[in-house]
């Protein structure tokens, strides 16, 4: 989809700045040797070098101040002109430009590729190192005997400044999220005039090595007799995406909607000069005329107001498309999901067939337990007989009570009865009725026990 950039109408930066000039060329005559032609390198090659080495560095503090990496020996030598003297050595300095890859056909750069997703080391690489063999021959011999025939308005790129401003551009793009999102190409200069030093002339170089390098793909739509240049940037160590069917349909639609937007505001601009016509020729007092234009007034309502449900059916529908966009997200986001449970799974080497076998023998396991557990609890601890011990435990009362002087006939208990059948019953002893009343015999309350002592004592005496 489209993305508005707001941008005010920036002037063409003019390059009349002057602060790339270096220190010497107020020396008029250091200055004369260097404007002057090229003598042959054999006669002094370390002033040819350093002389070569003055203008290829000028050309570049030039092209940096200027915001462009787009030049031309007839532009060079006006911008280079010293009280009326052109420098005669520029077309020796670019053909060695030329040919050490340091400098670029304009047409060179245009050419699309067709073929592979380079990277930016690659195309340079082979662009810029081998591109002189494409060139041609005369170039190359002519950077050695300084008879290079260049067309002075042939227009050329400085590869190094050229980088540069593309290193620039995706550093904006990156700031300003516009990564993946359509942008027309005069929002994008715009933008760029706004925010950097680039010009005009230095965005177009710019881009084209960008596209060269799949960073960013352009496509021009051609539409009412109007053709738009479209750019849609990749994102950080991406590769550049055609423009799809959806993204030029969302992008007409929003062409639509901001036709209709001005149209309405236009609309309500009339309608706003329609009533205050009106007002006049009501304190004219020409009624007519003021029933003319508020029919015209009601005229321009209805219009109004066609085109206001026009523009809330195109944003329903914008809404929509990108609603079914977050719909995609959140179907990948569930996908995604599914596969990384359905990994955890496998990893941890989870099956519903071992689920089930391990809740059996589990349930299993546990019925086990329950069957010890009452087997456990049914076993007795004692072998001896319970009669027994209450006969052993009534004969030691006994005892106690004989040593005590007391008497079990004076504690009758009624004996006990047993049916056998309906005329006969046996007489069976009640063990815990009378062990119970036995050993409340022996009970006796301590100050008794001292009284019956003293008695005793008494009696002894």
């Amino acid at each position: 989809m489209e993305h508005k950039v707001e941008t005010k109408e920036q002037p063409e930066k003019n390059n009349t700045d002057t602060s790339y000039l270096p220190e010497c060329w107020s020396d008029d005559r250091r200055m004369g040797i260097l404007l002057a032609e090229f003598r042959p390198r054999e006669l002094n090659a370390a002033s040819y070098d350093a002389k070569m080495k003055f203008w290829k560095d000028l050309i570049y503090s030039f092209c940096n101040t200027s915001g462009s990496s787009l030049v031309s020996i007839s532009a060079l030598k006006e911008q280079f002109r010293r009280k009326g003297t052109v420098p005669y050595c520029l077309h020796v300095v670019l053909a060695d430009m030329l040919a050490k890859g340091e400098l670029c056909k304009e047409s060179q750069l245009k050419v699309q590729q067709h073929t592979g997703t380079f990277g930016f080391n690659l195309w340079t690489a082979k662009q810029l190192v081998k591109a002189p063999l494409l060139w041609g021959y005369d170039v190359m011999v002519g950077s050695f005997t300084g008879t290079v025939n260049i067309n002075d308005n042939e227009n050329f790129i400085v590869t190094a400044v050229t980088h540069q401003h593309s290193k620039m551009i995706e550093n904006i793009i990156a700031e300003r999220e516009l990564s993946y999102k359509l942008l027309q190409y005069e929002d994008l200069v715009d933008l760029l005039q706004k925010t950097s030093s680039i010009t005009r002339h230095g965005v177009e170089p710019a881009v084209a090595l960008l596209e060269k390098c799949n960073r960013l793909t352009k496509q021009t739509i051609v539409s009412g007799g109007t053709s738009t240049v479209l750019i849609k940037f990749a994102g950080a160590n991406a590769v550049a995406q055609p423009i799809t069917t959806i993204e030029r349909s969302i992008y007409e639609l929003e062409q639509s909607e901001n036709r209709l937007m001005k149209d309405i505001n236009m609309v309500e601009h009339s309608i706003s000069e329609t009533m205050n016509k009106v007002r006049e020729y009501i304190k004219d007092g020409r009624k007519q005329m003021a029933k003319t234009y508020l029919k015209k007034k009601i005229f321009f309502e209805k219009n109004m107001q066609g085109k206001i449900n026009a523009l809330e059916n195109l944003q329903g529908i914008l809404l929509k498309i990108h609603n079914c966009q977050s719909d995609k997200n959140i179907i990948e986001a569930y996908k995604l999901g599914t596969n990384a449970l359905k990994n955890a799974y496998e990893v941890a080497g989870i099956t519903i067939g071992e689920l089930d076998e391990t809740m059996d023998e589990m349930r299993f396991v546990l019925e086990q337990h329950d069957e010890m557990s009452a087997m456990i609890g049914t076993v007795s601890t004692s072998d001896v007989d319970e009669l027994e011990l209450e006969q052993e435990l009534g004969d030691l009362i006994d005892m106690k009570l004989a040593e005590s002087k007391i008497h079990t006939k004076d504690f009758p208990t009624p004996p006990s009865t047993s049916t056998i059948d309906n005329n006969t019953t046996i007489s069976v002893p009640d063990f815990d009725k009378e062990i119970e009343k036995r050993l409340a015999a022996l009970r006796v309350d301590g100050t008794d026990g001292y009284k019956l002592t003293d008695h005793g004592l008494q009696l002894n005496r």
